[in-house]
């Protein structure tokens, strides 16, 4: 819905046009990220980030096949 149509709603019920100017006042001015507080920044970058699901993060790495391995010699 665009501002104009959220204007005239409120218009229409019942509330004046200085309602619908104090509700453009009441906005947050726009602070770049990289002048917010470090807390609201992690909060920031918490929220972004998912979660890896059924994926263990850790780093696996395939075994080196030059090196020995017990089990596999016994066979």
């Amino acid at each position: 819905m665009s501002d104009e149509a959220k204007k005239n709603d409120a218009v229409k019920d019942g509330a004046t046009k200085d309602d619908a100017k104090k509700e453009e006042a009441k906005k947050e001015p726009f602070i770049p990220l990289s002048k917010q507080s470090k807390l609201n920044q992690k909060k920031f970058h918490d929220a972004k980030r998912g979660s890896w699901g059924n994926v263990n993060p850790v780093t696996r790495t395939p075994p080196n096949p030059k090196a020995y391995n017990r089990r596999k010699t016994g066979r």
